[in-house]
């Protein structure tokens, strides 16, 4: 959980602070504590700018446009996956916009040879929002400028051709950027896709990296435990890892009952599942297990969600049948709300015997164990 650290002043150093000629602050205080010391004073922060890219771009498309969220080149995979979740959790908050489901997008990736954090021209952002019938692209770059980083988001309305928003902005430093850059997995301009149509394919400048191989049962980059591998790094990731038992609490899936429609059982629906729960409990300022996960922060990552019942699944057998990751043998929350009609129930498993619950025998308020997983 997020944790605030006070510093203390003696009273000495306030008493000698009296007698001195300190300067004054513009509140008259002669003591100002940073808010976020990691961050420099020469750029904003990095999700605020992003929400605010997507405020404009609220404004500036007509209601309901589909968007399609194509690339953010950068020098990590991590960064530009970052990047455009946030990007779309802000757009679907919003509530004005519809963003192309990511399955689809992933689809047309892997088709037309580009990746996540890769640089795409703007004649091949548009034929891609073509083929995904989107009403209008986005695309974006992050750059390193030295004593701030350089976010640049642009949204390229299909039907008139004409960037509806452009939006730059030096970003402050910060741990979290850091660790996104260090996990690496790509590197800005590597990659060039340029086509003038949907069709032929120049070839790539350069390939990337080769991105660091994980077993199952291998120490993640956030730390965690990686229990899953799909063998390719379509959609910007390619394993998911599970937090320490450290991280591990107990919570009601909802303390009052609250259905969340559109959950998914499968495999990779976890992370959507979760922004699902999200933007129902903001509205009502609910708790519960899915809260947990999105608020958690461990070793410089909060891209943790509640995993859904086939990644719960695929948990108990890579992991706590081998006895790895110190879990408890108990009941686990899923992500899946899966309650017909009026009926509060969720799905859980129990890790002592791998056995799934889907019927009102525990209801959402029960409380059972919850431990959250990410994708890279």
């Amino acid at each position: 959980m997020k944790k605030m650290v006070f510093c203390i002043i003696p009273l000495l150093m306030v008493l000698m602070g009296c007698v001195g000629s300190a300067p004054a602050t513009s509140s008259g205080s002669l003591f100002t504590a940073p808010s976020k010391p990691v961050e420099s004073s020469g750029g904003i922060n990095l999700d605020a700018a992003i929400r605010e890219a997507a405020a404009r771009m609220g404004e500036n498309l007509p209601k309901g446009t589909e968007v399609a969220l194509v690339s953010v080149a950068s020098s990590s995979v991590q960064l530009s996956e970052y990047i455009i979740g946030r990007l779309e959790a802000a757009l679907v908050g919003g509530k004005k916009l519809v963003v192309v489901d990511r399955a689809n997008l992933d689809r047309v990736r892997e088709e037309q040879g580009f990746q996540l954090s890769g640089e795409v021209d703007d004649n091949s952002a548009k034929a891609i929002g073509k083929l995904l019938g989107a009403g209008a692209i986005v695309t974006g770059a992050f750059a390193d400028l030295g004593d701030v980083y350089s976010l640049t988001l642009k949204a390229i309305n299909i039907e008139t051709a004409a960037v509806a928003v452009s939006y730059p902005a030096d970003i402050a430093k910060s741990t979290r950027i850091e660790t996104l850059l260090a996990s690496g997995g790509g590197a800005a301009g590597t990659q060039t896709v340029r086509r003038g149509t949907a069709g032929g394919r120049t070839p790539a400048q350069a390939a990337p990296p080769a991105a660091p191989a994980y077993k199952i049962g291998d120490t993640g980059p956030a730390g965690g435990i990686v229990f899953y591998d799909k063998g390719n790094n379509s959609g910007g990731w390619r394993y998911m890892e599970a937090a320490p038992a450290s991280t591990e609490e107990k919570a009601a899936w909802s303390k009052r009952g609250i259905r969340v429609d559109g959950t998914n059982a499968e495999i990779g629906s976890g992370k959507k599942n979760t922004q699902l729960i999200m933007d129902q409990f903001n509205q009502s300022g609910e708790m519960g297990a899915a809260v947990l996960c999105d608020d958690l922060l461990y070793n410089g990552f909060d891209d943790w969600f509640l995993p859904s019942l086939s990644e719960l699944s695929m948990m108990y057998r890579q992991l706590k049948r081998n006895e790895i990751g110190d879990f408890s043998s108990d009941w686990y929350w899923s992500s899946n709300d899966i309650g017909p009609g009026l009926w509060q129930s969720a799905g859980r498993i129990n890790f002592k015997d791998g056995t799934v619950n889907n019927s009102m025998t525990h209801n959402m308020g029960t409380e059972s164990y919850v431990r959250a997983i990410r994708q890279f």
